[in-house]
């Protein structure tokens, strides 16, 4: 196996300017998530996994835990903990699916639409302070670069999942 497919790239010779590097801009998009995260799932009370199947539910209610499982990329089982400490706390609830008697849909409850604007809340002001002191045109170029970058390997990852047959 060829130490890129394992991860491991040889790094170039030092360049002029590190800012530039990707190990740089890996370490600098892997902080920012991982920030906005914990300060999101601080002010909110919720795990990273049950943030993201609320999310879910919020785009798409009543999908059933293996339908979570393939939208979300998590283990169906960990899905299960993951909704049992969500209907725990009253934020969800399982009914049994119109047509599949043996299959339950993950529905969300009116004690978390009645509070979703608290989350909306944490977000907008985690994302304030996010972006203070950054010119609005300065901004937008970010985003519409970050926008190029993802559009970039999404066109990549169709390659590699069309060359691997996935």
């Amino acid at each position: 196996m060829s130490q890129a497919r394992i991860g491991i790239v040889p790094q170039p010779e030092a360049t002029v300017d590190e800012s530039l590097s990707p190990r740089h801009f890996l370490e600098v998009i892997q902080n920012l998530g991982t920030l906005l995260a914990e300060i999101y799932d601080r002010r909110t009370g919720l795990t990273r996994n049950q943030t993201r199947i609320v999310i879910e539910l919020l785009q798409r209610d009543g999908q059933t835990q293996t339908e979570l499982a393939n939208a979300l990329s998590i283990h169906k089982v960990s899905v299960g903990i993951y909704v049992a400490e969500l209907e725990a706390m009253g934020l969800v609830e399982r009914r049994t699916h119109p047509t599949d008697g043996r299959a339950k849909c993950i529905f969300l409850t009116p004690l978390l639409h009645a509070n979703k604007h608290v989350g909306e809340t944490h977000y907008v002001a985690i994302h304030g302070a996010a972006i203070e002191g950054i010119d609005r045109k300065d901004y937008l170029t970010m985003l519409s670069g970050l926008e190029r970058m993802r559009d970039n390997l999404s066109t990549l990852d169709k390659s590699d999942r069309k060359k691997s047959g996935i």
